[in-house]
């Protein structure tokens, strides 16, 4: 990582009571090893491959204009290293919460999707199916995602009124907190796609978000300046 410092988020975490807006931005972590092999990974360790450091590097260039004041992550390297890549160069330290985690994906971490639809028929299915039940052995549901890293969402937005904050997650978390700000469907979760890198927005006053973007990946066309 490239010396970007960390906190854990605690008590000291305040809100803010403003009428100005909070500037949110959410990006998934770049490219990892697992994503290449088409593994389930949530709450496992896995590290970023070339091309996720590259993403990274272009993301940073997209997010150059913003005057970020703050930038939050999940409590896996893979989120803490693509924030680090960033955000290079300027003045911020990480604040990690473990409420920005993936989904848990239990007995099926690390696994292949196809190994995992021999094994698991129905569950593969359910999944499949957007079905609310679903959950993997050991794992969580993604009732339970939506509402912790919605709350993680809203207690940012509220200590943040008036600034740009970044927050770099995982694809299903973020596709969770938006769904569930948004009051989509349980069975429309799956349907939000967020790239690799990607960059949405949102901004939130008074307890009400809205969306500014979404998963814009047109940065990731251009190379990173050196």
């Amino acid at each position: 990582m490239r010396g970007l410092q960390t906190v854990a988020v605690g008590s000291e975490h305040r809100a803010v009571t403003s009428s100005q807006p909070a500037h949110i931005w959410l990006a998934r972590h770049g490219q990892t090893q697992t994503n290449r092999e088409g593994r389930f990974c949530g709450h496992a360790e896995t590290s970023l491959t070339d091309l996720g450091k590259e993403q990274a590097a272009r993301l940073g260039e997209r997010l150059r204009p913003l005057a970020l004041k703050a930038v939050y992550t999940s409590d896996y390297s893979r989120a803490i290293e693509t924030a680090a890549i960033a955000v290079a160069g300027r003045a911020l330290t990480a604040h990690v919460d473990p409420d920005l985690r993936e989904l848990h994906y239990g007995e099926w971490e690390m696994e292949l999707d196809r190994d995992i639809r021999a094994r698991y028929p129905e569950q593969h299915e359910l999944m499949r199916n957007e079905d609310p039940a679903w959950h993997p052995p050991g794992g969580e549901t993604l009732g339970m995602v939506r509402m912790r890293t919605a709350a993680a969402l809203e207690r940012i937005a509220m200590a943040h009124a008036g600034e740009h904050v970044l927050i770099v997650s995982h694809g299903t978390a973020i596709a969770c907190m938006l769904a569930e700000v948004f009051a989509m469907a349980p069975t429309h979760t799956l349907r939000i796609e967020v790239a690799n890198c990607s960059l949405s927005g949102v901004t939130a006053v008074g307890g009400r978000f809205g969306l500014t973007l979404f998963n814009e990946t047109q940065h990731l066309t251009t190379p990173a300046a050196k």
